[in-house]
């Protein structure tokens, strides 16, 4: 099954499942999409909104609960979809934001209009506390549109791609189509999630993106990125003996 490294399935917290009942629905649907594990990962500005973590610690256990309840194939994780700002670094280095399953892979979001040198300069400092960025959704900045920019980032931060799901079950349009194959054929591309929020118009779709992978680009790609997600959460258990 697959593993959903980017979700924002618990209810009550941001911009994603508003009800305990469309969290449940949302479990059910992506077990029925062929995810067996998923990164939950709310969105989170450091420093600037205030998190409601006691509230997404009741909600992701709630979750868990319906899960045994229901004896549904699914195990969850916690982590973040992190909006950079200037205190994103530190706040990390001092545990506290979530990285992705407890990993030090940290989930990064940036603005469509942020300039190239505000998103290098934001992963160098990720990286210089000692975490690994994961660039979430880059298909959204157009800031980032040569081989040789994500070539850079890859070599000097060590950043990964997210790129998401439903993307790849759209038509992309021309000015993007011959830097989102490249990014696919010369093997850029770490992972593919759901970036799910909701029931209606923002559902799971992990199948028919790897489909659609895995028919454009090949089996050998499809099975690279999918190996990729489940390395990710496997290095939870390494990470924690580690410290």
């Amino acid at each position: 099954m697959y593993t959903d490294i980017h979700s924002h399935v618990i209810w009550g917290v941001d911009d994603g499942a508003e009800t305990k009942k469309e969290t449940f629905r949302m479990l059910k649907e992506a077990v029925a999409d062929g995810i067996g594990t998923i990164i939950c990962t709310p969105h989170v500005t450091p420093g600037v909104y205030e998190f409601p973590e006691r509230t997404f610690q009741e909600h992701f256990r709630d979750a868990e609960a319906y899960i045994q309840q229901e004896n549904l194939p699914l195990k969850l994780y916690q982590g973040a979809e992190i909006l950079y700002t200037e205190n994103t670094p530190r706040l990390l280095r001092e545990g506290k934001v979530a990285t992705m399953a407890g990993t030090n892979y940290a989930l990064i979001e940036f603005s469509p209009t942020d300039k190239r040198e505000h998103i290098f300069d934001a992963l160098q400092k990720v990286a210089g506390c000692g975490m690994i960025p994961i660039i979430a959704h880059m298909e959204r900045y157009p800031a980032i549109g040569k081989i040789e920019q994500v070539e850079e980032m890859k070599n000097r931060f060590r950043a990964k791609v997210q790129i998401n799901a439903r993307t790849l079950t759209r038509k992309v349009p021309l000015l993007r189509r011959g830097f989102f194959d490249k990014l696919f054929r010369e093997g850029l591309v770490d992972y593919i999630a759901t970036d799910t929020h909701a029931m209606e118009g923002r559902g799971t779709c992990m199948m028919a993106g790897m489909k659609a992978v895995a028919e454009k680009y090949g089996e050998v790609t499809a099975k690279r990125i999918r190996k990729m997600a489940e390395e990710l959460v496997k290095q939870n258990s390494e990470f924690r003996i580690q410290n």
